[in-house]
């Protein structure tokens, strides 16, 4: 199954904004291997346009669990592998290809802040918000705090890079998306 029941209100319907590196092909390829994930290999355009080669770790566990995110917010793909991951990472995940992504940069932290933030918040407007990352910044927190107190309740949880997406970390972000 490839698709997901519409939201009532797409419009102003919460948003879950998904990383790929470090979150859904997590950085330890041999630990990955113990937690279920399979490796795919990629043959194409990197985030900077010239061609890559290389292993992506999946677990065929997140497709379900993002698709059960999508039953209750937006699902909005927010990482370096722009519309590739729409293209490239959904299918292999049984996911639809029709997800939007936010157009981003290389991730990383500067000067406190993690990159792809800024313009995610800017496509997101004002609309509830849960970021699954690898990776914040330590003023980022503060943003967030700053969003959710001016009517934007925002959601920054950050997902181990060693492990990738848990359970736990859907049910986290389900459990938040449940208290709007």
């Amino acid at each position: 199954m490839t698709s997901t029941r519409p939201l009532a209100h797409p419009a102003s319907s919460p948003i879950v904004a998904i990383d790929v590196d470090g979150v859904l092909n997590p950085a330890n390829p041999a630990h990955a291997e113990t937690l279920g994930y399979r490796p795919h290999r990629y043959d194409g355009p990197g985030p900077d346009g010239r061609h890559v080669t290389g292993t992506v770790w999946l677990n065929p566990d997140h497709g379900p669990w993002l698709r059960e995110l999508a039953e209750h917010a937006q699902p909005v793909w927010c990482t370096s592998w722009n519309h590739l991951a729409a293209a490239w990472i959904a299918p292999r995940l049984g996911l639809p290809t029709t997800w939007p992504h936010v157009p981003v940069h290389a991730g990383g932290v500067r000067f406190g802040h993690q990159n792809k933030l800024s313009p995610l918040y800017a496509w997101a407007v004002r609309r509830p918000l849960a970021v699954l990352d690898d990776e914040f910044g330590g003023k980022d927190l503060t943003t967030a705090d700053h969003r959710t107190a001016d009517g934007a309740p925002t959601l920054l949880h950050s997902v181990d890079p060693y492990d990738g997406l848990r359970r736990a970390d859907v049910d986290t972000v389900l459990t938040w998306l449940g208290q709007l």
